[in-house]
């Protein structure tokens, strides 16, 4: 005669099974567990007040990565305060028209070239809301802190809002 299944043993197989798939679900179908992203740092002059972790970093209105850290780093010696703002773009958002060599190291180089910085603005009036503007300001000086040597950093340029600030002061 057959001997009896132990239901215990059947229950806490069926918990573990939902739980191994429940923990699956979490891991892998987020889809950010195979995407690959480039890390960048940004080092803007002035207050990043208003810019926060998950703020989207766009190119002409495109959001193409997002803000993942914001530090402060300060120089015992001097006490200078820097801000590093580290990034990831998502390289699949920047498709190629032919088959030229996709967003790495080489290809962010040529395009700062070309005049690419980083600027913060803001996204909404009510909350005071910064994300982070890349496009091509081609008759800017390039501005880089090199305080970060793991990640390429990408220029930046003051707001309008600093800009303007700036003017006043000049006068």
């Amino acid at each position: 005669m057959a001997k009896q299944a132990n239901r215990m043993m059947i229950g806490v197989f069926v918990v573990i099974a939902v739980f191994i798939m429940a923990a699956s679900l979490v891991i892998f179908g987020s889809g950010k567990f195979f995407t690959k992203v480039n890390k960048n740092v940004l080092f803007f002059e002035g207050s990043v007040k208003g810019l926060q972790i998950g703020a989207p970093i766009v190119f002409r209105g495109v959001q193409i990565g997002h803000v993942t850290d914001i530090v402060l780093r300060v120089n015992a010696k001097d006490l200078t305060a820097f801000v590093p703002v580290y990034v990831e773009i998502y390289p699949q958002k920047i498709v190629p028209i032919e088959d030229k060599p996709s967003y790495d190291e080489q290809y962010l180089q040529a395009l700062i070239e070309k005049g690419l910085r980083a600027q913060l603005q803001l996204q909404s009036f009510v909350t005071g809301q910064l994300i982070v503007n890349l496009d091509f300001y081609p008759n800017t000086p390039v501005r880089l802190v090199g305080l970060e040597k793991k990640y390429h950093e990408i220029p930046t340029i003051p707001s309008s809002m600093e800009q303007l600030t700036k003017k006043f002061e000049d006068l």
